[in-house]
C-alpha cells in the first residue's frame, strides 16, 4: 500500500542526509542558521508574531554568505521534497492500479471505452471515434524550466538510492553502501552551481528534448496496448481498425519568434538530430531482434513473403551477401534483419551525406519490412514471440518514423509581412506592398500565387535572405523526406487574412524555385496563431475569408480538408486577464468550428498552453473535458512547455498516466457526452467576461502599474536568467507591458506570491453579475456544477488563489517608491483577492480554499513555511539591489538568481 507514511520517512532522512552534508560543508553554526530559519518560519506561520520580528531582524543581518548558504539549503531541501513526493505519486499509481484488480482504473482508456459501452455506443461508433482520433503534444523551448539538467540528474540517481533502499532483502553492508551513496550525490548537489552561467543555445535545447523522447519511445506501446486490450473487454470479438491517434511535435528548433538563434540552418540542424535520433534507436530495436530471433527453418517455416524479401535484397545488393556469411543459413530472420540493420546504417550515414546505396527514403518502407517479420512469426507458431519482440518496435515505427517529431515552425506575421513586400518589389516595381489595404493585399497575394522571379541575392535584406533560407530548407525537407516530418508553419499575432496568405505565397515562391509541385509544409499545414483578446474575437472573420478565397481552400483540400488553428492562451491572459481569456478562447473555438462546417472544413484546434495557471495550465484531462461540445472531434494538439516537461515526462509511470489521462479525455469529449450549455449561461459568461476584462484592464493601465510590476517582483533578473535560449522580450526598446512574453510576467508574479495573471477580474464580475441577476448565486453555482468549461475555468482559479499569499506580496508591494500610488495599487490587487475568494466560496458552497482536495491544501499549507523566507530574503535582495551599489551588484544579482530558483522549487512552478 502506498502509505503516507513512507513518503514522511523518505522527507525525514534526505533532510538528516542534507543536514549531514552541510555540517560538513558550511559547518555548524550555518546548519543551525538554516535550521533556525525555518523554526521561526514555521513559527510565524501559526501567528508568533515575536518570531515573524525575530526571523525579519534575522533577515536584514545576514552576511552574503549567510543568505547563499539558506536560499541554497532550502531550494535543494525543496528538490528533495519535489522528488520524494513524484515517487509517493508512482506509488499511489500502482496502488491504485493493484486494487482496481479487474475492473479499469479511473481516466484510464478503459474507463472511457467503459463510460462509452455504458452509454450504449456500439463498436461501430466507436470505430469512428478512433477513425478521428489524433493527439498531438507538442514540445516547446519556452524558458520556464529553471533546474539545470545535470541537477536534474542528481535527482534522477537520488531517486535510484531510494528505489534500492526499498529492497526487502538489503543487507547492511549494501544499505551503508547505498547511504554512502546519497551523501556522495547530495555534497555533488551543493558544490554544482544551481544555475547555468549562459543561455543554453537552441541545439542544446533540442538535445535536451531527447532525454523526453527516449521516455516516450518506451512508454507509448504501452499506450496502445491499453487501447488494445480495453477494446477486446469491451466490445469482445470485433475486429476494430487501430489508428495512429497518438504521435509528438516539437517547436524546439523551429520557435524563431523572437528568438534570433533559430535560424535556417539551425533548423536544418535540428532536423538533421531527430532523423539521427529516431534512426539509431531503430538500429538499438533492430540488434535486440537479431539477438531474440534465433529460430531456424530445421524447427520451423517462415513466410514466402519474407523469403522472397530477403532473396530481392541480396539480388539487388549483392555486396551483402558477405556480410551475412556468419550467419546461418538456416537463421533467415536473422539473415533478414542484418539486411534491415544494413540499410538503417545506410539511413544513418546519408543525413550528413549524399544518398547512400540500400538507405531507406521512408519510414513505411522500415514498417514494411518488419510486418513481414511479424506476420511470419504469427503464422508459423511464435505469436508471443511476436507480441513481445517485435509488435511494439512495429508500434514506435509507426508513431516516431524516421523524425521522432514532426518538427513545427514558427515565426511572427509582421516578419513575413516586410519579406513579401521585399519580393513583390522585384515581381511587381509598381506596387507598394506595405501601402496597399487588406483587400488589396489579398487580391495580389493571390494574382500572383506561383510567380517567380530570381531575386537580386546580394541585394536582400538579412531578414529576406534567412526567411528565403528557411522556405527552401523546408521545400527540400518535403521533397527528400515526406510532409509527414514536419508539423505545422504556425504565424504568431494573425491579425488578418493576408497574414496567412504571405505564408502560401511564398511556400509557392519556393516550390516554384525548386521546380516541384510540393509545398514546403507539414501535416499541420499552415496554423494561424490567434493570440489576444481582439484577434480571438476577429479570428471567424479571417478563417471565414481564407474559406472563401479558392487559392487558400485548394490547399487545405489537398490536406485532407482540415485547417488547424492555434489558440494562444499566454498572450490573451496577460492582454485580457483571465476570466475574460478563458471565455474568449471558448468562444472563438465555437465560431471558428462553425465557419469551418460551412465550409465542409474540420478545424482542428491547437492549443498553446503554458505549465503555470496564468497562461492555461493546469491538469490537462480538466483542459480537454472543459473544451467546448462538438469543436473536438477527436482531435487536438497542446503544448508542453518548459517545466511542465520534466514533470510529465521524466519518470516513465508518470508519463503513461499523463497520456492515458489525456487520450482518455479526448475520447470522452470526443463523444460529446456533456449537453450544450445552456443559452442563459452563456449570456452570462459573455457579462462575466466584460466585467473581468473592464477590471483587468482598470488595474494594468493605472497610473504606475508598469513601475509596480517592476518593482515588486524580480522581473529585472528574470528576464536576465539563463534558462532558455530565447530573449525574454519580443523587441527591444523601452520596457513595457506590450512588449514583454507572457512567460516572464506570469513568473515574475508567481514569485511574489500574487499569480494575478491567474485570478485577477473573477471577484469583481462575479460579485456583479450575481447582484444583478435574480437568484444569481444560485445560478452560478448550477453553471459550476453541471457545466465543465465553467468549473474548470473556477478549480483552476481556486488552486491560484491557494497558491496566493497576499501578505507577501504586499511586501514585495512596499518595494516601488513612490508610495502613494504602491499604495493604491496595492488596495486594488487586495480588495479583488478578497472578493474573488468569497464569490469563489458563495459559487462552490465551500468554506475554505480547496477544501474540495484536501490533499493539496495540505500540501500547500505545509510548503508555505518554508517558502516564506526565501521570499522574504528575495525582498531583501531587491531592496539592497535599489540601493545602488554598483561594486555589490554582481552578487546581489547571483544571489537573486539563486532566491528565484528556490522559490520556484517551493512554489513547484515558474511561469
Amino acid at each position: 500500500m502506498a502509505s503516507p507514511h513512507t513518503l514522511v520517512q523518505e522527507v525525514r532522512r534526505l533532510t538528516n542526509d542534507l543536514y549531514r552534508v552541510l555540517q560538513d560543508q558550511v559547518g555548524v553554526r550555518r546548519t543551525e542558521l538554516v535550521e533556525h530559519v525555518i523554526e521561526l518560519a514555521r513559527a510565524r506561520r501559526r501567528g508568533d508574531e515575536r518570531a515573524q520580528r525575530e526571523l525579519s531582524e534575522l533577515i536584514a543581518g545576514f552576511d552574503d554568505e549567510d543568505i547563499s548558504v539558506v536560499l541554497r539549503a532550502i531550494g535543494i531541501l525543496f528538490d528533495l521534497i519535489n522528488m520524494v513526493e513524484d515517487r509517493h505519486r508512482v506509488r499511489v499509481l500502482r496502488d491504485r492500479e493493484w486494487r482496481s484488480g479487474v475492473d479499469s482504473r479511473p481516466e484510464s482508456i478503459g474507463d472511457a471505452l467503459k463510460k462509452l459501452s455504458d452509454d450504449g455506443c456500439d463498436a461501430a461508433q466507436i470505430q469512428l471515434f478512433l477513425d478521428q482520433l489524433d493527439i498531438e503534444p507538442v514540445f516547446t523551448a519556452h524558458p520556464t524550466e529553471a533546474k539545470r539538467r545535470t541537477l536534474r540528474q542528481s535527482m534522477r540517481n537520488l531517486q535510484q538510492s531510494l528505489v534500492d533502499l526499498s529492497a526487502v532483502d538489503l543487507l547492511p553492508r549494501e544499505e551503508a553502501e547505498i547511504e554512502e551513496r546519497v551523501l556522495g550525490e547530495l555534497t555533488s548537489l551543493w558544490q554544482t552551481d544551481s544555475h547555468r552561467p549562459e543561455r543554453p543555445t537552441v541545439l542544446e535545447e533540442v538535445e535536451r528534448s531527447l532525454f523526453v523522447m527516449q521516455t516516450l519511445w518506451n512508454v507509448v506501446p504501452r499506450l496502445y496496448r491499453e487501447l488494445e486490450n480495453g477494446l477486446e473487454r469491451y466490445y469482445p470479438g470485433t475486429e476494430f481498425n487501430q489508428p495512429r491517434f497518438l504521435h509528438f511535435g516539437s517547436w524546439i528548433g523551429g520557435d524563431r519568434d523572437g528568438n534570433p538563434f533559430v535560424t535556417s540552418d539551425i533548423t536544418e540542424q535540428t532536423l538533421g538530430t531527430l532523423r539521427r535520433a529516431a534512426l539509431e534507436a531503430h538500429l538499438a530495436e533492430c540488434q535486440a531482434a537479431i539477438r531474440l530471433l534465433s529460430m531456424s527453418t530445421h524447427w520451423v517455416e517462415i513466410s514466402d513473403e519474407l523469403r522472397e524479401a530477403l532473396e530481392r535484397a541480396l539480388s539487388q545488393w549483392p555486396n551483402l551477401i558477405s556480410k551475412l556469411e556468419r550467419v546461418s543459413p538456416f537463421e533467415v530472420y536473422r539473415r533478414f534483419l542484418r539486411v534491415v540493420r544494413w540499410r538503417l546504417q545506410q539511413t544513418v550515414a546519408s543525413i550528413d551525406d549524399v544518398e547512400q546505396e540500400g538507405a531507406y527514403h521512408r519510414a513505411e518502407e522500415l514498417e514494411r519490412d518488419i510486418q513481414r517479420v511479424y506476420q511470419s512469426l504469427i503464422d508459423h507458431g511464435a505469436g508471443v514471440v511476436a507480441s513481445t519482440a517485435v509488435k511494439d518496435w512495429l508500434c514506435r515505427i509507426h508513431i516516431f518514423g524516421f523524425h521522432m517529431a514532426r518538427l513545427d515552425v514558427r515565426q511572427d506575421s509582421s516578419v513575413y509581412e516586410q519579406v513579401v513586400a521585399e519580393l513583390m518589389s522585384a515581381l511587381r516595381d509598381d506596387v507598394d506592398y506595405l501601402r496597399l489595404s487588406e483587400d488589396e493585399r489579398q487580391a495580389i497575394l493571390v494574382d500572383t500565387l506561383g510567380a517567380y522571379v530570381a531575386p537580386d541575392e546580394a541585394a536582400l535584406s538579412g531578414q529576406t535572405a534567412e526567411a528565403l533560407a528557411l522556405f527552401r530548407l523546408l521545400t527540400r525537407t518535403v521533397q527528400l523526406h515526406g510532409h509527414e516530418v514536419l508539423g505545422g508553419h504556425v504565424i504568431s499575432m494573425t491579425h488578418h487574412p493576408s497574414d496567412v496568405l504571405e505564408v502560401l505565397w511564398l511556400l509557392h515562391w519556393t516550390a516554384r524555385e525548386a521546380g516541384t509541385q510540393a509545398l514546403g509544409v507539414g501535416s499541420a499545414g499552415i496554423v494561424p496563431l490567434f493570440e489576444t483578446i481582439d484577434d480571438l474575437q476577429r479570428g471567424g472573420d479571417v478563417l471565414k475569408q481564407l474559406l472563401a478565397c479558392d487559392k487558400y481552400v485548394e490547399r487545405v483540400r489537398e490536406s485532407g480538408a482540415v485547417q488547424t488553428v492555434m489558440i494562444g492562451y499566454s498572450d490573451s491572459t496577460k492582454d485580457g486577464g483571465y476570466l475574460a481569456a478563458c471565455w474568449g478562447q471558448y468562444q472563438a473555438q465555437i465560431a471558428l468550428h462553425a465557419i469551418g462546417e460551412a465550409f465542409g472544413v474540420q478545424v482542428v484546434f491547437f492549443h498553446g498552453r503554458g505549465g503555470s495557471l496564468g497562461r492555461g495550465g493546469g491538469p490537462a484531462a480538466r483542459s480537454i473535458l472543459s473544451l467546448p461540445p462538438h469543436t473536438v472531434g477527436g482531435a487536438i494538439r497542446m503544448t508542453e512547455q518548459g517545466e511542465v516537461l520534466a514533470a510529465r515526462y521524466d519518470d516513465a509511470q508518470i508519463a503513461f498516466r499523463h497520456l492515458e489521462q489525456i487520450t482518455s479525455a479526448t475520447f470522452l469529449v470526443e463523444a460529446q457526452l456533456e449537453r450544450e450549455p445552456d443559452g442563459a449561461w452563456v449570456e452570462m459568461t459573455h457579462q462575466l467576461g466584460d466585467r473581468a476584462y473592464k477590471s483587468y484592464r482598470d488595474l494594468v493601465e493605472m497610473a504606475g502599474f508598469v513601475e509596480y510590476f517592476r518593482s515588486a517582483t524580480p522581473i529585472a533578473v528574470i528576464e536576465d536568467l539563463p534558462i532558455g535560449s530565447r530573449p525574454s522580450r519580443r523587441r527591444s526598446g523601452p520596457a513595457t507591458l506590450e512588449g514583454l512574453r507572457a512567460i516572464p510576467w506570469v513568473f515574475a508574479w508567481t514569485q511574489s506570491r500574487a499569480l494575478i495573471p491567474a485570478w485577477y477580474g473573477m471577484g469583481s464580475a462575479l460579485t456583479e453579475c450575481a447582484e444583478n441577476h435574480q437568484n444569481g448565486w444560485a445560478e452560478l453555482q448550477r453553471m459550476y456544477n453541471e457545466w465543465s468549461f465553467f468549473r474548470g475555468t473556477v478549480d483552476n482559479a481556486e488552486l491560484a488563489l491557494a497558491k496566493a499569499d497576499m501578505h507577501m506580496a504586499y511586501e514585495y508591494g512596499k518595494l516601488m517608491q513612490r508610495r502613494q500610488e504602491g499604495e493604491a495599487i496595492w488596495k486594488k490587487l487586495d480588495e479583488e483577492y478578497r472578493q474573488t475568494c468569497f464569490a469563489l466560496g458563495k459559487m462552490t458552497g465551500r468554506k475554505d480554499l480547496l477544501d474540495g482536495v484536501p490533499w493539496l491544501q495540505r500540501s500547500i499549507a505545509e510548503r508555505d513555511p518554508y517558502v516564506d523566507p526565501l521570499n522574504l530574503i528575495q525582498i531583501d535582495l531587491l531592496r539592497r539591489l535599489q540601493g545602488g551599489d554598483e561594486e555589490a551588484e554582481g552578487t546581489l544579482r547571483d544571489l537573486l538568481r539563486q532566491s528565484i530558483q528556490s522559490v520556484a522549487a517551493g512554489m513547484r512552478t515558474t511561469g
